[in-house]
């Protein structure tokens, strides 16, 4: 089954990485992981931000990212209707985390928790609507995917698989 990263997976993807070394060898294979379009938004914003900050690493990484993307080792999945509405009833079934595996994330505000969970939904969806295995280490993706095969008794699960030991 393809494989689609989540932002926690995918923000360890840098040059010098194992998993870039992990990618370019399912890219050889044939198989190359994808990214949702909403992880990449995740990846850019934190890229661009420390940018601001005067990261001067960060310019870099996003204009390697952005080349790995242009040169078709990274697959990006669309955030389209279908995934809308699927991420959008799985909103109004879960608008925050639940509590079992809610926690707040170091350095983020209470609003920018909510914006990543919102962003999980959509990631979990388009995943879902594309037939692709999410790859992450998220304790609440598996919740995410159980509401989904609620939602969709009949649609394949999303299936969860941890990221690659590297």
């Amino acid at each position: 089954m393809p494989q689609a990263w989540d932002t926690t997976t995918a923000a360890r993807l840098r040059p010098d990485s194992l998993e870039f070394d992990y990618v370019t060898a399912r890219w050889q294979l044939g198989g190359p992981v994808a990214f949702t379009a909403t992880t990449l938004n995740e990846i850019f914003y934190g890229l661009h931000k420390a940018t601001l900050a005067g990261s001067s690493g960060a310019g870099a990484q996003l204009g390697w990212l952005r080349d790995q993307i242009a040169a078709g080792l990274i697959d990006v999945l669309a955030f389209e209707h279908q995934a809308a509405d699927i991420a959008g009833a799985l909103r109004a079934r879960m608008p925050t985390p639940p509590t079992s595996v809610a926690k707040r994330s170091k350095g983020r505000s209470k609003a920018e928790d909510r914006v990543a969970w919102v962003m999980d939904l959509q990631t979990s969806a388009t995943v879902f609507v594309q037939g692709y295995d999410l790859v992450t280490a998220d304790a609440h993706h598996p919740v995410i995917a159980k509401e989904l095969s609620v939602l969709a008794p009949a649609a394949p699960p999303l299936l969860i698989e941890a990221p690659p030991h590297l």
